[in-house]
């Protein structure tokens, strides 16, 4: 995108859906290269499901992280992360966060 183009208004009810988005977000899926950094460690990782906890969550796995996702209602959303992490061969669990 060159700098005179701009992004039109979005709004979404919160939480928000990164599929409706437009353009679609880079949460660096095919932009990021790991190099092992982190292998034998465990990341927990809270909001995961998209956004920047997203962005974390791919960037860890392939630094070699084992991966664990929280989330709170946004499973399709969730479900493509964990979807991400997992390709990188990582260990995942993924779990919902409950509000009190």
């Amino acid at each position: 995108m060159s700098s005179e183009e701009k992004f039109t208004a979005q709004h979404q009810a919160v939480p928000g859906d990164t599929e409706k988005m437009n353009p679609t977000p880079d949460h660096g899926e095919d932009s990021y290269r790991g190099s092992g950094k982190l292998s034998g460690k465990t990341a927990l990782i809270t909001g995961a499901d998209s956004g920047i906890g997203r962005a974390v969550a791919i960037a860890f796995a392939r630094e070699g992280a084992d991966i664990a996702i929280a989330h709170f209602t946004e499973e399709k959303d969730a479900q493509t992360t964990a979807d991400w992490v997992q390709r990188q061969a990582a260990a995942l669990s993924c779990f919902q966060e409950i509000s009190s």
